[in-house]
């Protein structure tokens, strides 16, 4: 049932195909699942997500510089910089873990993102399931 819930909402999605990060977590949480969950039903029905609230994909061809919004200079403290290499374990942090650095520290997603970059950390698992 809920599986055909989150398939209505993505298929009422203007942009046939695709499904932007922010908008499969609305999908969760408006209807109290995981975005685990949104994320396997995007897969199953070949939605692909993109624009990637971290900035790790889907922002223009895959391949191309655009792809990513990772991989500028960074403008964090230090502060945020031990914080993102407190929780990273094995070289790998994973973006819940990011999405509460970015929301106690007040800096936006991307930046959280891109920060963690630099330090050479992998963010895994997505919350969407993405990289699997």
């Amino acid at each position: 049932m809920k599986d055909d819930r989150i398939k209505e909402m993505i298929d009422v999605y203007p942009e046939d195909g695709l499904l932007p990060c922010a908008v499969a977590h609305f999908i969760a949480a408006y209807l109290n699942v995981e975005p685990e969950e949104v994320g396997r039903v995007a897969t199953e029905t070949k939605s692909r997500l993109y624009q990637c609230q971290l900035g790790l994909f889907g922002f223009g061809r895959k391949g191309k510089s655009g792809y990513k919004i990772t991989g500028r200079k960074v403008e964090v403290s230090q502060d945020v910089l031990e914080a993102i290499k407190e929780k990273a374990v094995d070289g790998r942090i994973t973006c819940v873990d990011l999405w509460d650095i970015s929301r106690d520290s007040g800096i936006v997603r991307p930046e959280i993102g891109n920060a963690a970059d630099s330090l050479g950390l992998k963010i895994t698992p997505c919350q969407l399931g993405a990289f699997k």
